[in-house]
């Protein structure tokens, strides 16, 4: 199954509807120039290693920088 793109939530709903085991990392920028949506995280990596386990990686929509 293919979660790519795809909002966190939404991704993990369907993989635990499929009983599949999955991990989860969270990016965060280096700095704190850009203001992060948490609410927002989507799957930005999935690997999926020889025991079926996906390895997922999911950043937070960047919003714009309030002046």
């Amino acid at each position: 199954m293919d979660v790519l793109a795809q909002p966190l939530l939404t991704a993990k709903h369907k993989l635990s509807e499929l009983n599949c085991q999955y991990t989860i990392k969270i990016t965060r920028p280096t700095r704190s120039f850009f203001t992060v949506a948490d609410d927002s995280l989507y799957v930005i990596r999935q690997r999926i290693d020889p025991e079926g386990v996906y390895h997922l990686v999911a950043a937070a929509k960047m919003g714009k920088e309030v002046l």
